[in-house]
């Protein structure tokens, strides 16, 4: 074998090498900025009707003015419409949400929530968000690298729930219920709460509201959600699993 021979397989083996390391470097990166989810509590036995039930009657209760910012359930055929628009397939317990309420409304004097800090979304708005927030495949290479090692895995994440900043309650359309499709994440921390189903996050808002952990500001105008965070973790242990 001639000596550029010897010195070509020499770098072809040394650029194999350095692409390995770079590719188990970004996964274990990925890990970190999106783990998988540790062992979850068991799925609540309520059917996700009675809980949304349940939801709406200790809304009316204890946050009337949460409720009164909700939109109308969309219906199955609207559903569908959006899903073929945007190619996508929600699991039925996501759809069983929108139809229930089609998200909260947007409104200009001041910010409709559903949990504290957080707006319930839309479909529509919630797909339009998702589409908006990945990176065009016409943007410079370096760029799009860079955007699949730290943000392309949230490209399937639809958010339920957002702070408007990035964080929030979401479900991931490439991953099934009990690998944690289900979840909050908190960036600033890598912080995330799995949930086993839909029906988990949903009964434990509200355990939440019914067990005071979401209330309202005393003397507080208009109206502010606040959160004890120490008792809603404690629920949310209940019903998913922290990580």
């Amino acid at each position: 074998m001639k000596t550029w021979q010897k010195v070509s397989i020499g770098i072809a083996g040394s650029m194999l090498l350095i692409a390995a390391l770079a590719f188990w470097a970004v996964m274990g990166l990925r890990k970190t900025l999106y783990p998988p989810a540790p062992p979850m509590p068991a799925i609540v036995s309520q059917s996700m009707p009675e809980i949304l039930s349940q939801l709406e009657s200790v809304l009316s209760t204890n946050a009337p003015s949460v409720l009164a910012d909700l939109q109308p359930g969309i219906s199955p055929g609207d559903i569908a419409k959006l899903e073929t628009q945007y190619h996508i397939q929600l699991p039925d317990e996501i759809k069983a949400i929108y139809e229930w309420h089609n998200g909260s409304v947007n409104n200009t004097n001041r910010m409709s929530v559903f949990v504290p800090i957080h707006r319930f979304l839309p479909l529509e708005e919630a797909l339009a968000e998702r589409t908006a927030s990945t990176i065009p495949e016409k943007s410079p290479l370096m760029l799009r690298v860079v955007y699949r090692i730290f943000v392309g895995h949230r490209d399937s994440w639809v958010c339920l729930f957002s702070d408007g900043a990035g964080d929030g309650y979401w479900f991931d359309l490439k991953r099934k219920p009990a690998e944690g499709a289900i979840f909050s994440s908190f960036s600033e921390d890598t912080s995330y709460t799995f949930f086993p189903s839909p029906k988990n996050l949903m009964a434990g808002v509200a355990a939440c509201y019914e067990e005071g952990a979401f209330h309202f500001k005393k003397d507080s105008s208009p109206p502010q959600l606040e959160e004890d965070f120490d008792q809603s973790q404690k629920i949310w242990n209940r019903f998913g699993a922290s990580k």
